[in-house]
């Protein structure tokens, strides 16, 4: 912290990806030491693009050290986003590295003719000494899910796919295992659901795969980007978004927590759900039996029920896990959170939305309002949950991936978030569960948005460094917008905050001290959308829509 108040911080370079017109979705990955075949060693970014192109770079001088391409990517169209702000799609999630191996694993989206209609979803493994395939790449298409209860299994189909959450690398059991989760193209589509795919890596096969609706439609994973979390025990846990509900084939609007079983002998393996627990229903949601599965009349995710206040969506964020407390938290569109208990979260049951207050009693502690705060007069767990539709000041205030734990050797256990047009927000959470509001910024996101359309996303992407435990050395480092990132290009602001040691605003409330902002000193770029900066080795790697990643260090 000192530093960057004393020092500054400047752009030392930018790493090129060129290819197509915005660059990565995907998150920098840093990686150091990786040894070459003429015996250097580089410490490396590794940068996937939406053009299915792989570069990678020494992080000390920008050298490119290889690049590599793995697919035609797919021509962009209103049908995959209806804003176009992407001219390609290719590589959306964001890979992950196995360390041990020096072992990329990600997810192309390919097409030989650029169409979605010949479109494919596969998993590489790149060699991070070259950049070399290391494995033909497998097809994700037709993975099958085997869901029971008297339904025929269900068949991954690449045509409907959006596979934006990031890969997640765990040990299960001894056999290491890469899990992607999936949402879909168009949330209105009868074959709108959402996946979990287990990719087994010494193998190198689609080991099991686990579908969130069956019956109906819905229940996306994509939480903004973030991946699936992992306990461990080898539990997995995600959130789901709008979509049908049941309690046993459909989980629209859910926290879930999945248990998988890698493949032995002739038994395939499985994903399934071990617990859950969900806020509400869409039909409820929409003025309906909340105790109703799915959203009857228009269709399951009928657009005139998805719009404004209406568009719920739980998995618009992804769980926080804090295991030493027992805590998975997470909070979606409505900017509430909800903190379950990991090792009971409660199964909730459709007759369960007709006595609300007994199904938040299953909480660790009552539900709060997270990214902004509508008074003491408007409850975040009303009896009636069409109650929570409503736009607070005429702005959305959802909360996009995931907040930011830190253990504050000043306040304890620590969550940062920062919720659609509104700011940074700390707070202390402790082992039973309870959420205390400590301070916030000045500073909010997509201050230019206009509010005719209900402000901007997607609010402040974070992430987090500090100098070991050292007291207070903790810096919140946020990417925002300043217009709407979701419907068009606008400029985006990096800035660094202290997250120990607060100000005080005229009213006597506490205030996030800002340090640095990259807008302070001309240093402009396009906002990422749902990127995050990338804090490694004193240097932060900044995604932007100008097919660069900058990368700052101290003045």
């Amino acid at each position: 912290m000192d530093n960057v108040t004393r020092q500054g911080i400047r752009r030392l370079m930018s790493l090129p990806v060129p290819g197509d017109l915005r660059g990565c979705e995907a998150q920098p990955l840093i990686i150091p030491d990786v040894p070459f075949s003429d015996g250097t060693k580089h410490d490396m970014a590794v940068l996937a693009t939406m053009a299915n192109m792989i570069y990678a770079y020494d992080i000390h001088n920008g050298k490119l050290l290889w690049k590599t391409m793995i697919g035609t990517p797919v021509k962009g169209s209103k049908k995959i986003d209806m804003y176009t702000i992407n001219d390609h799609w290719g590589i959306l999630s964001t890979p992950v590295i196995d360390p041990d191996t020096l072992t990329l694993y990600c997810v192309s989206w390919s097409s030989p003719d650029s169409t979605v209609a010949r479109a494919n979803h596969s998993m590489h493994m790149i060699g991070l000494s070259d950049g070399r395939e290391l494995h033909p790449a497998i097809s994700l298409e037709g993975a099958t899910y085997e869901p029971g209860h008297g339904f025929p299994p269900q068949k991954f189909q690449s045509i409907a796919r959006k596979q934006r959450s990031a890969l997640l690398l765990t040990n299960i059991k001894g056999i290491k295992t890469v899990f992607l989760g999936c949402g879909s193209v168009s949330e209105n589509d009868g074959q709108a659901r959402g996946w979990v795919v287990a990719v087994d890596v010494k193998t190198f096969t689609v080991s099991a795969a686990f579908a969130t609706a069956v019956k109906f439609s819905g229940g996306g994973i994509w939480q903004a980007g973030q991946g699936l979390s992992a306990d461990s025990k080898g539990f997995l846990y995600c959130m789901t978004g709008n979509g049908s509900f049941d309690g046993k084939t459909d989980w629209g609007e859910c926290i879930l927590k999945l248990q998988y079983t890698p493949p032995k002998n002739a038994t395939s393996g499985v994903i399934k759900v071990m617990d859950w627990w969900s806020p509400f229903s869409d039909a409820g949601r929409v003025g309906k039996d909340p105790s109703l599965p799915h959203i009857e009349e228009g269709g399951d995710l009928a657009p005139s029920n998805m719009n404004g206040a209406d568009d719920m969506d739980l998995g618009s964020g992804g769980p926080v896990c804090i295991e030493e407390f027992g805590i998975v938290a997470g909070a979606g569109k409505d900017g509430i959170l909800y903190v379950t208990n990991m090792n009971k979260m409660g199964k909730t049951t459709n007759k369960s939305f007709l006595n609300p207050a007994a199904n938040y009693g299953k909480l660790k502690s009552p539900p709060i309002w997270f990214t902004f705060f509508p008074g003491f007069q408007t409850s975040p767990f009303p009896q009636d949950v069409s109650k929570l539709n409503f736009l607070f000041n005429g702005l959305t205030h959802h909360q996009h991936s995931t907040p930011v734990v830190y253990d504050s050797p000043v306040h304890g256990k620590m969550l940062f978030n920062w919720g659609e047009n509104g700011n940074l927000r700390a707070w202390t959470i402790d082992h039973t569960g309870k959420v205390t509001y400590l301070a916030c910024s000045a500073e909010t996101a997509s201050p230019q948005a206009p509010l005719a359309t209900n402000g901007g996303m997607p609010g402040g992407m974070l992430s987090f460094s500090c100098n070991g435990k050292n007291a207070g050395t903790g810096l919140v480092w946020a990417l925002i917008p300043l217009g709407d990132a979701n419907k068009q290009l606008t400029p985006g602001i990096l800035s660094c905050y202290d997250a120990d040691n607060f100000a005080n605003f005229p009213d006597g409330s506490k205030q996030i001290r800002l340090l640095w902002r990259s807008s302070d000193w001309g240093l402009d770029f396009t906002h990422p959308k749902f990127n995050v900066p990338v804090v490694s080795g004193g240097k932060i790697f900044v995604p932007t829509y100008d097919a660069r990643i900058d990368v700052y260090g101290l003045a």
